[in-house]
């Protein structure tokens, strides 16, 4: 698409090809005229330009279907809920910078800024108190020139600082969680970067190795003299609740509770992330192939708390009602996790509403979700596995 200064913006003029925001946000449809307040909106908001297929009129263009390929949304509205997962996504960036500095730091030198990891995880927590709903569309944010372990271990600490708080962890031990999480691949990095990104199957020896990592981040984080309760959580971070997992193969009663949230957490951020081995999955099918294994790899109580941050339907997925509307989930309820708040963005035909009305999916049988909308031919459903 190109790309349009919003000072080069005329009130009065239409677009013969519908303007976005962004890739995600529609703005205008070629019936609706680029006004002042818009202008004043966008400015407002500092957006510097806006993108469309289409080129600046000074005539609306006709539409034939009734205005079915476009829609115009309120400015105040998206554009504010675009700002904001713009500061959601802007973190997460700061974030994705930090951690790799941390484990160069350690590769290059064998430090670890305890001090400054601890600052930075404070900042999560506020960041995921004020953007939840916005910094927990993980599968939203990108970082495609960083590594793998980067990117996993940040997104895994989003969602375990969620899950804690959902479970009413102090602030105290929110911030050994977030610790935790930060580092629980700190052992990784220990080993030959080809067993953990292979895209072939690993025989019994790379799996030997791989399963080492715990083991080697303990005693990393143990001579760093992290907190006890940090280093146990990095150990058992691959423990499964039913005794399958390593390296001692405990069960759920002996898993310290960061371990069982790193766990569920850690998997999330893996099953919708790509890998050289396998295509990542939505965050729909993903939780479904976690519910699997409740009780299994997974705590109960803790993937029942992720499952209440991000529902059924986690934010962002594309939705079918029962009525045949389309819409994407924009927040969750947490007495309810088959029935998140959705945005109504189109009809049963595909028409796409000027009015986004958001609509409670249990208060009436019309809104009821059938299913994601979202196409996934050709995705393999991975089996959740110890191999992040």
């Amino acid at each position: 698409m190109k790309k349009f200064e919003v000072s080069t913006l005329e009130a009065g003029h239409y677009f013969t090809k519908p303007v976005y925001l962004d890739e995600s946000y529609i703005l205008l449809s070629p019936e609706t005229p680029v006004t002042e307040e818009m202008i004043d909106r966008l400015r407002q908001w500092s957006y510097q330009s806006v993108l469309s297929d289409g080129d600046p009129v000074a005539k609306p263009i006709a539409i034939n279907d009734g205005g079915t390929e476009a829609i115009s949304v309120s400015v105040d509205r998206d554009v504010k809920e675009n700002a904001l997962f713009r500061e959601a996504e802007s973190y997460y960036h700061e974030l994705l910078g930090f951690v790799e500095r941390i484990f160069t730091n350690f590769v290059t030198r064998n430090e670890l800024a305890e001090r400054q990891i601890s600052d930075m995880v404070k900042r999560a927590i506020d960041m995921v108190r004020s953007h939840r709903r916005h910094i927990l569309r993980l599968s939203d944010l990108k970082a495609r020139d960083k590594n793998y372990i980067v990117t996993h271990s940040s997104k895994t600490v989003i969602a375990s600082l969620a899950i804690g708080m959902t479970l009413r962890l102090p602030s105290h031990k929110l911030i050994e969680l977030g610790t935790a999480s930060l580092l629980h691949e700190i052992g990784m990095i220990r080993l030959p970067p080809q067993l953990y990104m292979s895209a072939k199957k690993l025989d019994e020896k790379e799996m030997r190795a791989v399963s080492a990592h715990t083991v080697l981040g303990f005693k990393i984080l143990r001579a760093a003299s992290f907190p006890m309760s940090i280093c146990l959580a990095v150990l058992e971070c691959r423990e499964n609740v039913d005794g399958t997992g390593y390296p001692r193969k405990l069960t759920g009663g002996k898993i310290g509770l960061y371990a069982k949230i790193i766990m569920v957490a850690g998997s999330f951020a893996a099953i919708t992330s790509a890998r050289p081995y396998r295509k990542p999955l939505d965050g729909h099918s993903a939780i479904l192939e976690m519910l699997k294994q409740r009780g299994k790899m997974y705590d109960e109580t803790v993937l029942k708390a992720l499952i209440s941050n991000l529902s059924v339907y986690p934010i962002g997925t594309y939705v079918e009602l029962a009525n045949g509307t389309r819409g994407m989930v924009v927040d969750t309820k947490a007495d309810n996790a088959r029935a998140p708040m959705v945005r109504i963005v189109a009809g049963p035909q595909g028409e796409l509403y000027a009015e986004q009305p958001v609509v409670d999916t249990s208060s009436n049988e019309e809104y009821r979700i059938v299913r994601a909308a979202a196409d996934h031919s050709g995705d393999s459903s991975p089996e959740p596995s110890q191999r992040n």
